[in-house]
């Protein structure tokens, strides 16, 4: 019985990538909604006037960091599950169902979002806006994901009893998809406590902290794997090792695991609470990270000739540099400071600049041809110079007092070194918006074109 992918798991493939693409052009539009609500007059003509601003960053926040690593992860996930391991999914109609609801979920949290439907609250991970239908937006898309995940565990377990030898990549994104499986069961937990005690409404801080901790785990466990997939499909060498590989992946998970039974020990009102899922992510996010960086680095190193000009490569070089400049930065925060945005916008800047060289380079096996070559060789440097310069200045602004979570008038900037650590900031964000708008365009151009060569993503894989 042949068990290769067939034409309807590259559809399902190429579903998922077309949301995830879809989550960072309206991730775009309300980052200039952001932009537009500071701006006067046109503040006024927008929904819930110059407050307006709250509910578009609520947008913005959740599309490009909620929903578009998840959306992209579960294209991950089909893909390493099936393709990778010339496996049918276990179930098309799950495979479907779980597209549809992720499809679902995002529309209504971008209706709830453009028309302004209820309250802005700005709770760390998942702000969220007080409607119902946000709400739904948020459940249905979080039922997509958990289907998708149900359905890759299901099909690598069907693998492997037909004898099938995980690779590495398929081995990374079981442990994202492990990592995502607990948050969301930190977020049911914290849920449950809250409303066991009787309150009438969720503290959606409380709600999403524990579980948005380890949604870290499994962006950052993402973006190493699809580092280490670069360097094997542009330097054609396997950095790591299988074994290594899955020892220090089970590293992360020694971490991940027992996160659920805190809710146990801890009441979700108290500091203990929050203060250990920061101990979590302070310890087991570094040494397995570490590892991977210093690999994959000699290994660039130590390849004679380096093709900057491939997009795969300089986002494999760039996303690697960003996410250690975080890292330094989190070594000098204190305070409630605009250093912490400016330590997280590194780290998630990192993992969107991984994605999208990963996008690049594997547009081949979806059957497309990149509708620009020269956009996508030059996108990654002008995407990572802007995520820098945002970071530089929110930490000198930090630096100089700045707190977080604080606009316009509110931002008090009384002397030299916050104006002009805000005004880098600013600049940079016009320049990563830049980077981003290159890359939905490249993107969008090239997966809505006709596609260029025949064949499944199975026998294009075995080109590989």
């Amino acid at each position: 019985m042949n068990t290769a992918p067939n034409k309807g798991t590259d559809r399902l493939i190429y579903g998922w990538l077309l949301l995830s693409v879809f989550s960072l052009v309206f991730a775009g539009i309300f980052a200039l909604m952001v932009a537009l609500a500071r701006t006067p007059v046109i503040e006024n003509m927008l929904p819930l006037g110059r407050d307006y601003i709250y509910v578009a960053l609520v947008g913005h926040v959740v599309l490009a960091v909620v929903i578009w690593f998840l959306a992209f992860e579960g294209f991950l996930w089909v893909y390493t599950s099936t393709v990778k391991l010339a496996q049918r999914e276990f179930s098309p109609a799950i495979g479907w169902a779980s597209l549809t609801l992720s499809v679902a979920g995002m529309v209504l949290i971008v209706f709830a979002a453009i028309f302004g439907l209820g309250t802005a609250e700005l709770a760390n991970y998942v702000p969220v806006l007080l409607t119902p239908v946000f709400y739904a937006g948020l459940i249905l898309f979080a039922l997509g994901i958990s289907l998708n995940l149900i359905n890759t565990f299901l099909t690598v377990i069907k693998a492997v009893r037909n004898g099938k030898k995980l690779p590495v990549i398929t081995i990374g994104m079981l442990t994202a998809g492990a990592a995502v499986f607990v948050a969301f069961v930190c977020f049911a937990l914290s849920g449950y406590f809250q409303l066991s005690t009787g309150k009438i409404f969720l503290d959606f801080e409380r709600l999403f902290w524990g579980g948005g901790h380890i949604l870290q785990f499994a962006n950052t466990i993402s973006m190493v794997t699809v580092w280490v997939y670069l360097s094997v499909l542009i330097l054609k060498s396997e950095p790591v090792g299988g074994k290594t590989a899955a020892a220090l992946y089970g590293f992360y998970l020694v971490f991940i695991l027992p996160a659920p039974f805190i809710y146990f020990i801890f009441d979700t009102s108290t500091q203990a609470y929050k203060d250990s899922f920061t101990t979590l992510m302070r310890w087991g996010l570094g040494p397995s990270t570490t590892i991977f960086m210093l690999v994959l680095g000699g290994g660039i190193f130590a390849k004679g000739k380096r093709p900057w000009k491939n997009p795969g490569f300089s986002s494999l070089v760039l996303s690697i540099s960003v996410f250690i400049l975080g890292g330094l930065i989190a070594l000098e925060m204190s305070g409630v400071n605009t250093k912490i945005p400016a330590h997280y916008h590194c780290v998630i800047g990192a993992v969107t600049i991984a994605f999208m060289g990963l996008f690049y380079e594997l547009m081949p096996l979806l059957g497309r041809t990149l509708w620009s070559k020269k956009m996508a060789a030059v996108q990654p440097y002008l995407y990572t110079l802007g995520i820098v310069l945002f970071a530089v200045g929110l930490y000198l602004a930090g630096s100089h007092g700045v707190a977080r979570k604080t606009y316009g008038s509110e931002q008090n900037l009384n002397n030299m070194g916050k104006l002009i650590g805000m005004s880098i900031m600013g600049i940079g964000g016009l320049v990563a918006i830049s980077g981003g708008i290159t890359f939905v365009l490249n993107a969008l151009i090239t997966l809505l074109g006709r596609e260029k060569t025949s064949g499944s993503l199975a026998a294009q894989e075995m080109r590989v």
